[in-house]
């Protein structure tokens, strides 16, 4: 599968879940009346994954190493400005040592032959440059975010996560997990 990509989720039944996916598919739209795509809320761990035609994809994700995933805490942060259509507007999270680790295994074993040197390397060098032609109406998502959580006051910290493997190279509206690994230990924070 050429052009997949490895996703980290918040649990779906989560209020943080919720919250976010309310941001994704109304509350963001309405700042910038563009036609977005309803998808899961999400880190992408990884792109451009590469799955042997031979390989069951469930099997495969199951059998990525994955370093200790009870240590991983990830800390939602304010909105930001991406480059492309994709990452127009982002919820920035902390780049920890933890969150670099489940990244660097999920490119080593998808992207990089399980070169996990060159994988690490590439978690922790990895960055988005901000674009200035949304700057302006940043303070409007920061509004939206606000009303999000007042909405939903059980988003603050959620429990447990998955990592879903998504056919990315597909068309938007075909992008659904075709595998998922469950990260019951892990914990999220909103921070904003």
């Amino acid at each position: 599968m050429p052009g997949s990509s490895l996703w980290l989720v918040p649990p779906e039944d989560s209020e943080l879940y919720k919250a976010i996916y309310e941001l994704i598919v109304t509350d963001v739209p309405s700042v910038y009346p563009a036609k977005v795509p309803h998808f899961t809320p999400h880190i992408t761990l990884t792109s451009d994954v590469t799955i042997p035609d031979t390989e069951d994809s469930q099997k495969w994700l199951e059998g990525i190493k994955l370093p200790d995933t009870k240590a991983l805490k990830v800390a939602i942060r304010q909105a930001e400005v991406g480059s492309i259509f994709f990452k127009k507007i982002t919820m920035r999270c902390d780049k920890t040592p933890e969150l670099c680790a489940l990244a660097a295994s999920c490119r080593a074993a998808g992207v990089q032959g399980n070169d996990a040197k060159g994988a690490q390397k590439w978690a922790e060098e990895r960055s988005d440059m901000p674009e200035d032609e949304v700057e302006a109406k940043l303070d409007d998502v920061h509004k939206k975010v606000q009303e999000a959580k007042q909405q939903h006051p059980d988003s603050i910290t959620a429990k447990g996560g998955s990592v879903l493997l998504v056919p990315t190279h597909k068309p938007i509206e075909e992008w659904k997990s075709i595998a998922v690994r469950q990260l019951p230990e892990m914990e999220w924070t909103w921070h904003t």
